[in-house]
């Protein structure tokens, strides 16, 4: 890892107790003074620090991590799937290591678009986002505020009178009486035709008479009694 003058003047100004320039130190190349070598992608990551656990233990501790949080971590980073991002430029913090002891650079910028992993770890008000850049391993934190959602105010609601809803209308049942069957007279059966006796006297032979009789009328005459004889009107004098 190579530090530009500006950087070199911060750990001169701290080395000597002078007055700190309100200025981040900016790292030109990454992976000059790594903790753990290169990594091409997250499964090579996560082997490369299991063969370099123990000095990435003493990374945590000079992050300030305590235990807990750098077991959370190491176990997030071993068992679980980091996420692959592009690492931000300015860190809060960014360890290196040189003859085996770890140091910590504060207020860093990297060069940009350096791919590595995260891991979010919850310190009561504040996330502790660490990184370890793919180029050179170095465990670097970033320690944000938690986001609060924005208290929802509880404005008055106005009064409203409770309306009663009218019961709905009674469905009154309409009974249609069925038109009664038309009564049918039971058939009586028709007796047959009784012949006609005729008891006395036969008119039969007055039938026979009647056209006669009538014919008779038709002319002046006398019929005799007794005999049925009609006598001519005299013949004219």
């Amino acid at each position: 890892m190579w530090i530009t003058r500006p950087a070199a003047a911060a750990v001169l100004v701290a080395m000597t107790g002078l007055p700190a320039m309100a200025q981040p130190i900016e790292i030109a190349t990454l992976g000059r003074a790594p903790i753990m070598g290169q990594s091409t992608n997250p499964a090579e990551l996560q082997y490369n620090f299991k063969q370099n656990e123990g000095i990435m233990r003493q990374a945590g501790a000079a992050l300030g991590l305590t235990s807990d949080q750098y077991e959370q971590f190491r176990l997030r980073l071993e068992v679980g799937k980091p996420n692959w991002v592009t690492v931000p430029r300015h860190l809060d913090a960014m360890t290196w290591a040189s003859g085996g002891k770890v140091h910590v650079l504060h207020d860093v910028i990297i060069p940009a678009n350096q791919k590595g992993v995260e891991v979010d770890l919850a310190a009561g008000d504040k996330v502790i986002a660490l990184f370890l850049p793919a180029k050179c391993g170095n465990l670097s934190v970033i320690r944000r505020p938690v986001p609060h959602v924005a208290a929802i105010r509880n404005f008055p609601v106005p009064h409203v009178a409770a309306v009663t809803s009218p019961a709905p209308p009674q469905q009154t049942a309409v009974v249609v009486n069925p038109e009664p069957a038309p009564l049918v007279a039971p058939v009586v059966p028709i007796p047959p035709p009784v012949a006609v006796v005729h008891h006395g006297l036969n008119l039969l032979p007055l039938a026979a008479l009647l056209p006669f009789l009538i014919h008779g009328s038709s002319s002046p005459g006398t019929v005799v009694p007794g005999t049925g004889t009609v006598v001519g009107p005299p013949p004219c004098p």
